[in-house]
């Protein structure tokens, strides 16, 4: 019998190459090989082939006409499909409802090639990769966690992520400089001479309207997608269908290449010349693609198979491009003063960032976490939230724009951020087109104003938020931060201006005041008009006061919390956004008297001057809003409260049956909170609640706002012999005899 176990584990052993066994303590256990299967290299390579074949129909597109090649491409797939599946001799016969919609089906496929094939000559084949080659689940995900809200925090976050991408290729990449060129030769025809209007009444470049194009065919690829497995029952066979498919786009495109063969103005290259790169595209893009795909689903997951896809296809992507060198990327003729034009499609830190955003989206949205155990949990185990729809983009910003119209501070901050937008759009528009560098450079310096206009909003809008399991505190601090980092802003700008305007004072630069001086004084009167708005920066408050007292006797406890109470309270955030502004007013008017003398007087000095006053009042205006949040954030004593919490220790101490108090706290936690917390030594004798009830009382009496007091109880009525109560310095230790807790009596 042990013979048999013996031999029957050496034949596991030996068989399973995918499970390691090791027998220590006389047990088997089962480890997880390491090893990656053979399917998923096959992934792999079939996704680098099928980069490779995207960049070989760039090149073919570019001396063809779209429709020319797809027919080439689509006849080719036709063959292989048809040798491989044999869909007519099907012994299952097609009702004509079912033929209907395979034509339907063919129709659309086919314009959403032809879309993909114009989006990838305008924008490039590695641009093309990046926004096109994307599993239909990352893009229903998408689309649902923007428009319905479908999949919770981490779904909207990742389509965050996966819009944050798109819009980088649209404002951060060089290829975006490109103005819409009318086609030409092979090109002045057809749907390209169409989408090339559409563009031009849009105004919108070749790049961008190249991302657009693949961004809408991407989205209706996904549903079609979807369609076609629902058709697919139909047909009895996802391959029949696809075979059906490429034989009735074959048929649709024959006759439109005829048509363009026929209104054709200038003869093209031969057809066949491109048979070889139609060929490579219809087995590297289509067949293949289109097989591997369908068995890693099978063989893994369609889950994993989109993450590990998505991801070889970024990588196939940039490795390619790299060193790939077509005819059709090459370097443009000279220019009229002997330079050269930049590479068509050539590699820009957009497409990095893009890539690295749209990497992350795909990572986030085909997570796990929260699909394959979380499903398979009793719903009783579910987390509080789980069960809860989140909201979508839209609901998210109408509930937190009526969040910021509900409170003042926060509607303030929006209105002047709409005024403060609005002149930054204009001086843009006005500075583009007057060719301005001046109207320009002032509307990236209004652009950064806006940046901290919108950290002070979300401060605004964070500190009305609830507290949480997580900030059991809530987030008030959240606008004492947001003031202490614009006061640095602020401190960075005043020592850039000073030190600039120290260099310039020996030697005063020429400066030119055409268009200075209006441009001032439009931005001093906006600036004015934001003054006026914030000018409520010491602002009443309304505070409903609480205290929580714990009286300790043992193992029993007692609680106590009531008060109610109105107060005056600086608000950081507000502080630091009225500097701004302030600093920016103070600007314009610096500007203003500068541009004056210059022009009349011929003062260059005059700039340097008034920059220097400009930074000296900068400076001593920040500096006391740094002093007081940063006391805030390190939990300092409330400013001008030490004689207070002085008196308020002597106070309790004068209570009767009270020995000592033991590590009093007091501190400013937000707004108008003030917060203390004092434990309380008696006699056994004393009376727990009215202890209580006094210490409550002289603290929120001194301003206190929050009050936890604990109460323990002395054994073998021990009493504290030292130096008189009003003698105690803050911080002081004080020393007792006969005392049970000789370490733990404190002043404050």
């Amino acid at each position: 019998m042990s013979s048999s176990w013996v031999s029957c584990e050496n034949f596991i052993m030996r068989s399973n190459s995918n499970i390691g066994l090791r027998d220590s303590s006389s047990s088997l256990v089962i480890y997880p090989s390491t090893k990656i299967p053979w399917y998923v290299w096959l992934l792999l390579v079939t996704k680098l082939f099928r980069c490779i074949g995207v960049f070989v129909a760039f090149d073919a597109v570019r001396s063809i006409h779209v429709v020319y090649f797809l027919l080439l491409v689509t006849f080719i797939c036709s063959l292989v499909y048809g040798f491989v599946q044999r869909p007519l001799s099907s012994h299952k016969k097609l009702q004509q409802v079912v033929w209907i919609n395979i034509a339907r089906h063919a129709f659309v496929q086919t314009c959403l090639n032809l879309l993909w094939l114009y989006g990838l000559s305008q924008v490039g084949p590695l641009r093309a990769v990046v926004l096109s080659e994307h599993a239909d689940i990352v893009v229903l995900a998408v689309w649902g966690a923007v428009l319905k809200g479908i999949g919770g925090p981490g779904k909207l976050r990742g389509s965050f992520w996966f819009v944050l991408g798109v819009l980088s290729l649209v404002l951060f990449d060089n290829d975006a400089g490109h103005t819409t060129e009318h086609p030409e030769g092979q090109q002045h025809h057809g749907i390209k001479h169409l989408l090339y209007y559409l563009l031009a009444w849009t105004g919108l470049s070749d790049h961008e309207g190249g991302i657009v194009v693949l961004l809408l065919t991407l989205c209706l690829q996904a549903y079609v997608n979807n369609g076609g497995r629902r058709l697919a029952v139909d047909v009895v066979g996802s391959r029949r269908l696809q075979a059906l498919t490429a034989i009735a786009s074959t048929l649709f495109l024959i006759p439109l290449a005829l048509v363009v063969w026929l209104t054709q103005e200038t003869p093209g290259p031969g057809i066949l010349q491109f048979l070889p790169q139609a060929f490579v595209v219809a087995l590297f893009v289509f067949v293949l693609h289109s097989y591997v795909d369908a068995a890693c689903n099978q063989r893994l997951d369609v889950v994993r198979t989109a993450r590990v896809g998505t991801l070889a296809m970024f990588c196939s992507a940039l490795l390619v491009s790299a060193v790939w060198r077509p005819s059709a990327m090459h370097v443009q003729e000279d220019t009229e003063d002997g330079t050269k034009k930049q590479l068509e499609h050539a590699f820009s830190g957009g497409v990095v960032f893009s890539i690295i955003m749209l990497a992350a989206a795909t990572l986030q949205l085909t997570s796990s976490k929260t699909s394959s155990g979380a499903n398979m949990l009793p719903l009783h185990t579910l987390p509080a939230g789980a069960l809860q729809r989140s909201q979508s983009l839209f609901t998210l910003f109408t509930s937190n724009l009526k969040l910021i119209l509900a409170n003042r501070n926060s509607r303030t901050i929006f209105y002047f951020l709409c005024v403060n937008l609005c002149f930054t759009f204009v001086e843009f528009a006005y500075g583009m087109w007057t060719n301005s560098l001046g109207l320009i450079s002032d509307g990236f310096h209004m652009l950064f104003d806006c940046s901290a206009l919108v950290m002070g909003l979300v401060a605004s809008v964070m500190a009305t938020w609830k507290p949480t399991k997580t900030f059991p505190f809530g987030y008030g601090r959240i606008e004492v931060l947001s003031g202490f980092v614009n006061g640095l802003f602020l401190t960075v700008i005043g020592l850039m201006v000073l030190y600039e305007a120290v260099g310039r004072l020996y030697e005063p630069p020429e400066v030119h005041t055409e268009r200075l001086l209006a441009v001032a004084v439009c931005g001093l009167i906006i600036n004015v008009f934001g003054m006026a708005s914030f000018s409520h920066t010491h602002s009443f408050s309304h505070s409903h006061e609480g205290s929580h007292s714990h009286c300790r006797t043992g193992s029993q406890h007692s609680h106590h919390s009531n008060s109610h109470g109105h107060s005056h309270a600086v608000n950081a955030n507000m502080q630091g956004v009225f500097l701004h502004i302030m600093a920016d007013t103070l600007g314009s008017v610096a500007v203003i008297v500068s541009s004056l003398l210059i022009d009349w007087y011929g003062w260059l000095v005059a700039d340097p001057i008034c920059s220097l006053v400009l930074a000296s009042l900068i400076l001593a205006s920040v500096l006391p809003l740094l002093k007081e949040s940063a006391s805030i954030l390190i939990l300092r004593i409330p400013v001008g409260s030490e004689e207070t919490t002085k008196k308020c220790i002597d106070k309790i101490l004068e209570i009767e049956h009270v020995e000592s108090c033991k590590d009093p706290r007091f501190w400013h936690h937000a707004g108008d909170s003030l917060v203390a917390t004092v434990t309380v030594q008696c006699r056994s004798e004393a009376t727990e609640q009215r202890i209580i009830h006094s210490v409550t009382g002289i603290l929120q009496e001194a301003g206190f706002s929050q009050v936890s007091v604990e109460v323990e109880m002395m054994a073998g009525g021990a009493v504290a012999t030292a130096s008189p109560p009003s003698q105690w310095g803050l911080g002081t230790l004080v020393n007792t005899r006969r005392n049970p807790f000789p370490n733990s009596i404190r002043a404050v």
